[in-house]
């Protein structure tokens, strides 16, 4: 069954340590067109949070997988009720 593409699925993106104080928020539900994917929501989060991806210095997960992850990486269509979660790289030693 296709989605229609008038539809409009809703993703939580969640932002954690340095990033919430960028993006103004922790946390936030936002509405897309269907058949959006993760490009959409990479332009998003640039136009609207000063947020670049792909950035060194960012993690970016869907459902608990990086992005690149996903067999269709960045072509990845978002779902309803898909969770995105942005975060600083863990470093460590």
């Amino acid at each position: 069954m296709s989605m229609n593409a008038d539809s409009e699925v809703t993703i939580t993106i969640k932002y954690l340590v340095n990033l919430s104080e960028k993006a103004g928020r922790r946390k936030e539900e936002v509405g897309f067109p269907g058949g959006s994917t993760l490009h959409d929501v990479a332009r998003f989060l640039n136009e609207t949070r000063d947020i670049v991806l792909p950035n060194p210095r960012v993690m970016a997960v869907l459902n608990g997988r990086g992005w690149d992850q996903h067999p269709d990486k960045w072509d990845t269509t978002v779902s309803n009720g898909d969770t995105v979660l942005l975060f600083p790289p863990i470093s460590g030693g």
